[in-house]
């Protein structure tokens, strides 16, 4: 990895400055620093957007992130930074001196989560392959045999390392906990599928991928007609012309070539719909930025403004669908864990989720290393994007984070991309609503719903108890009708 000298200091500024101008930065008067750069020392640092507390972080850095310091301010206060002094830092933002040490080495001039050369993700992963399998807390457990927790089959984790512990052999987590070898299989670079990106402003049908393979090619639009060739799972095809005398539609895609619709991945180039740009929203600002996420065609196109810059197959939820509308990202996340609400009974996890661009509660858009079927529904509710496509996606999407910035949440929603999530397979005027409130999780919804599944769950418990009981047995004494317990809807409106 390259790193900065002093003489290109003013690149590395240029760089990183992202496509958002630093939070409230105009605010603040700054006072010139004797600090060229500093190095953070908490395990996770915090950037705020106003040299105070309490005012919300924009953004996190991992423990030794080097930063460049563009000037620094006094406490105003003792909280927060206990009246120490605090110093503006690039691209943005604003650290307390108690969490940086001074530093003469400049910042790396990679992006946050660089992937090892040769490589399409960011971290060595495994899947739980045995249900049970035992999680140790460190290496004395492991050798008494006391494990901290059983893990779900069907669980990844994030590997550091193999360890040996007498004779036997584990792999140690990215949390330092050590699960048997035996019980975890590898599970290699995940999907090398990739998008393309696009030259083109003109609205209309641009091209299709193949959903299925050996998908047959027929000399004329109806299924009885003449095979003419077959082509593969995503092979790029021409939307020349369409033809809907017919149920169901067909797309030329060559000289007496024509393909059933229902066998494609359509990728159109529609006009900005209300709610995704503004005025304002320029390319300087990064404000003109947004994607196109259609759920019936399973496609993502990236647009700035009117013009698509990238198009790519993704999965979007299929048990729980990824709600419809026009949703700002509340937060960028390099890599995190994803797993089971508490109020949701079915437990999965998921270490080192990557390129992590959450635009609706809990749903993100991210990168999925545990499947290869992009192209058809197949999530919890998120958007799922190969590897490739999601880390394009998290460095495209403003601002750029630097090596070692962690996550960033915009002081302002309005200046965020959008993400415009609709359903073409829906008839005319229904593709598109606003089903869920802009955001991130709303704490009293949240609350409501596990007190609903606590609820839902002692209901079951008790009724499981009376099953139990023997025909001989007196059923317990119940005063009134048992209530069904349903959790809350969310908002349609």
């Amino acid at each position: 990895m390259s790193v900065l000298g002093p003489m290109l200091l003013a690149q590395t500024v240029s760089a990183f400055a992202g496509t958002e101008p630093p939070p409230d930065a105009s605010e603040v008067a700054l006072r010139p620093s004797e600090l060229q750069y500093v190095e953070a020392r908490w395990m996770e640092t915090v950037i705020r957007g106003r040299p105070w507390v309490p005012h919300k972080r924009v953004a996190t850095v991992s423990k030794g992130t080097r930063l460049v310091v563009r000037g620094e301010v006094d406490s105003r206060d003792d909280n927060g930074c206990h009246g120490k002094t605090w110093y503006a830092v690039w691209p943005f933002g604003f650290v307390c001196s108690e969490q940086v040490r001074k530093t003469e080495v400049p910042p790396e001039t990679t992006k946050a989560l660089p992937v090892p050369e040769g490589k399409r993700l960011p971290h060595a992963y495994a899947m739980v392959r045995t249900e049970g399998a035992p999680s140790y807390a460190n290496a004395e457990n492991a050798e008494l045999g006391i494990p901290e927790q059983a893990l779900t089959k069907g669980m990844s984790l994030v590997v550091e390392r193999g360890v040996d512990i007498g004779e036997q052999s584990f792999v140690q987590t990215s949390a330092g906990k050590l699960v048997p070898r035996q019980d975890v299989g590898w599970m290699g670079q995940g999907s090398s599928w990739s998008g393309v990106l696009i030259e083109t402003d003109e609205p209309g049908p641009l091209f299709a991928w193949v959903r299925n393979p050996k998908t047959p090619v027929l000399a004329a639009p109806e299924r009885g007609a003449e095979r003419v060739r077959t082509v593969e799972l995503r092979e790029r095809v021409p939307l020349l012309e369409p033809d809907a005398q017919l149920a169901p539609l067909w797309w030329r895609v060559g000289e007496g070539e024509w393909i059933e619709a229902d066998s494609l991945n359509e990728v159109h180039v529609v006009e900005p719909p209300a709610g995704v740009t503004s005025e304002g929203r320029t390319e300087a600002t990064g404000n003109d930025q947004w994607l196109d996420v259609d759920v019936g065609e399973q496609v993502l196109v990236a647009y700035r403004g009117a013009v698509p810059q990238y198009a790519t197959l993704i999965s979007s939820g299929r048990g729980s669908p990824t709600p419809l509308g026009n949703y700002p990202i509340w937060a960028k996340v390099a890599s995190m864990d994803m797993a089971n609400q508490d109020y949701e009974d079915k437990p999965y996890m998921v270490q080192g989720v990557p390129w992590v661009l959450l635009f609706q509660g809990h749903n993100a858009l991210h990168g999925a290393y545990w499947h290869d079927r992009f192209g058809n529904r197949k999530s919890h509710g998120c958007v799922n994007l190969a590897p490739v496509d999601a880390r394009w996606a998290f460095e495209w999407a403003g601002p750029t984070l630097p090596m070692g910035w962690t996550g960033y949440l915009p002081s302002d929603l309005g200046h965020s991309p959008v993400v415009h999530v609709r359903d073409s397979s829906r008839p005319p005027g229904a593709t598109f609503t606003q089903q869920r409130p802009m955001g991130p999780p709303d704490p009293e919804l949240e609350r409501a719903k596990l007190d609903a599944a606590e609820q839902r769950r002692a209901a079951r418990a008790e009724d499981e108890g009376r099953e139990e009981i023997g025909a001989g047995d007196p059923l317990p004494r119940r005063d009134g009708p048992v209530p069904r317990i349903e959790p809350p809807r969310p908002p349609s409106g």
